[in-house]
């Protein structure tokens, strides 16, 4: 079943208009977002993340990982389940989310965006990455693409990210298992980093 996605209109506009998004992208022969379904992999400094990317990225059309709990505030939850997101249930050992991503990635030929950091107000700072991610791009077989958010992301002022080329994780040579995943983890805070720096040193660098 093809997911409801009938408030992306506004959502666009909204963005585009209180956050003016501006990207940039790590390899200079990148020309937008990809067109294959792949997983993007984002830092999470604000509630305003999701929606900046799903906007600044709309040709992917991306559907974000959101908390389960969120689903059920009335407006918040309402917002959630018209814009393509995908619930996650933070509290518990829940493998439905997987389940959907996959769906989206294989039958609908849309893309998914998870934050493995879970979301602080940290500026240019990381959490360690929880593995959620590698274990979906290794079930999948999905391509990711990383975006750094310079966050907090706040209304009337331009958000900027920088979004690296897809690429794949490093396959397993003894099944998916706990040191594979957290090994792949651990390399895909290292390329998140390396992200942020580029990204730093492109807003620095003379224009």
């Amino acid at each position: 079943m093809t997911s409801d996605r009938k408030l992306d209109p506004i959502l666009a506009f909204l963005v585009r208009l209180l956050l003016r998004p501006k990207v940039y992208y790590a390899q200079p022969e990148q020309k937008g977002p990809e067109t294959e379904p792949c997983i993007y992999i984002a830092n999470h400094t604000s509630h305003l993340d999701g929606p900046l990317i799903t906007t600044a990225l709309r040709k992917a059309k991306i559907h974000n990982l959101a908390a389960k709990d969120r689903f059920e505030q009335p407006s918040f939850g309402f917002f959630l389940r018209h814009t393509g997101c995908i619930p996650i249930d933070r509290e518990r050992a829940d493998t439905s989310w997987i389940h959907e991503s996959i769906r989206v990635l294989r039958e609908e030929k849309e893309s998914v965006c998870i934050f493995p950091e879970g979301r602080h107000g940290s500026h240019r700072q990381q959490l360690p990455f929880h593995p959620g991610a590698a274990m979906l791009a290794a079930l999948s077989g999905a391509p990711l693409v990383m975006v750094y958010v310079d966050g907090p992301v706040k209304l009337c002022r331009q958000s900027k990210m920088i979004v690296s080329a897809p690429f794949r994780l490093d396959p397993p040579t003894a099944g998916i298992d706990t040191e594979y995943l957290m090994g792949q983890t651990q390399a895909l805070q290292s390329r998140m980093k390396d992200l942020m720096d580029q990204f730093i040193k492109t807003e620095c660098s003379p224009r």
